[in-house]
């Protein structure tokens, strides 16, 4: 009687998890997987900032690491597709920024510089969630969508890398300090894969607590964002606080938000161990994640996809100043 039981129970299993496979193929889902830095990158003020940095990049020089400061990838599934979609932002150079602090000596400037940046190859995205599955420094969240979550998010991903009139597209722009459903402007790894997110109408609530957010103080920020001043790397070493005063932004401090996917990460691998009744814990291709289902959700379909930005500091100026120029030369 006992092994007629586990014999009902391990049919009932295959049965459910039949089910739930067949479900799952036949509807649309967007994934996105954080890779961690090479080693942790500590935001407590500027000087700790510096030195992990700097400790990353040496990491990446002796494991021949393909991300440096982390990654963010985007995996989009539908039968509106003839195969998943991969997709992710990153810079074409792995040592531009490095370049920016030490030879350009932008200090905080490098923070928000654009550099030239791409939409990154399926091969090389595959290989790096090979790598990282191996190590064990990748997690996802598989968002179960509706196929309007899903026309929404890949109407975006045309306009982001098609060439218009002047051959501009936001994909050529790298930047930490952009947010890229804001018009013409490019983007970093994870604000680009948050954003697809912000479009399908699926970012958790949580997502706040994914980003830092800083007072950059102007006296680290050089370049073209404050007189073409140069910073010292040494002032950046020895600079034990971020800007806690009450001045005036764009005087002297500027505010800084990005996205950080080793907090995502974290934020994953916790909400794993939470026995959460929302994000549930899956094993997939042996990387540990999440899923939730937001096929119900409820939105205006007809919505803007971009939006036109309200606020600015010195980067976003900087930038806009930047393509504007460059579309004017390419006119003439």
């Amino acid at each position: 009687m006992k092994m007629k039981m586990i014999s009902i129970l391990i049919v009932a299993q295959s049965m459910n998890y039949y089910t739930m496979s067949q479900e799952n193929n036949l509807s649309s889902d967007i994934t996105i997987y954080v890779i961690t830095s090479c080693s942790p990158i500590d935001w407590s003020n500027p000087s700790k900032l510096f030195k992990s940095l700097n400790i990353c990049y040496i990491n990446a020089a002796l494991r021949k690491n393909y991300y440096i400061i982390g990654h963010t990838i985007v995996r989009i599934n539908s039968p509106l597709l003839s195969k998943p979609l991969f997709i992710a932002m990153s810079g074409v150079s792995k040592t531009e920024k490095l370049e920016l602090v030490f030879i350009k000596k932008l200090g905080l400037g490098a923070l928000g510089a654009t550099i030239q940046g791409h939409i990154e190859s399926e091969a090389s995205i595959k290989k790096g969630i090979k790598l990282y599955t191996k190590r064990g420094n990748i997690a996802f969240i598989k968002f179960l969508i509706p196929e309007k979550s899903v026309e929404r998010v890949l109407k975006f991903v045309e306009y982001y890398q098609k060439p218009d009139v002047k051959n501009f597209f936001p994909a050529k722009m790298y930047n930490g300090a952009l947010y890229p459903r804001y018009e013409n402007e490019g983007s970093g790894c994870s604000a680009f894969g948050i954003t697809l997110l912000d479009i399908a109408n699926i970012l958790p609530s949580d997502a706040k607590n994914w980003c830092v957010n800083l007072k950059l103080p102007m006296n680290l920020i050089g370049g073209e964002f404050n007189d073409n001043k140069k910073i010292n790397p040494w002032l950046l070493y020895k600079t034990k606080n971020w800007y806690n005063d009450n001045g005036k932004e764009g005087i002297e401090y500027v505010n800084h938000k990005m996205y950080d996917p080793s907090i995502i990460f974290k934020w994953i691998i916790n909400k794993r161990l939470e026995n959460d009744s929302i994000f549930k814990p899956i094993v997939e291709n042996e990387i540990g994640g999440l899923v939730v289902d937001k096929r119900h959700i409820i939105f205006d379909v007809n919505a803007p996809i971009l939006l036109q930005r309200k606020d600015s500091d010195v980067f976003i100026k900087q930038y806009h100043y930047k393509i504007k120029s460059l579309n004017t030369n390419q006119s003439n």
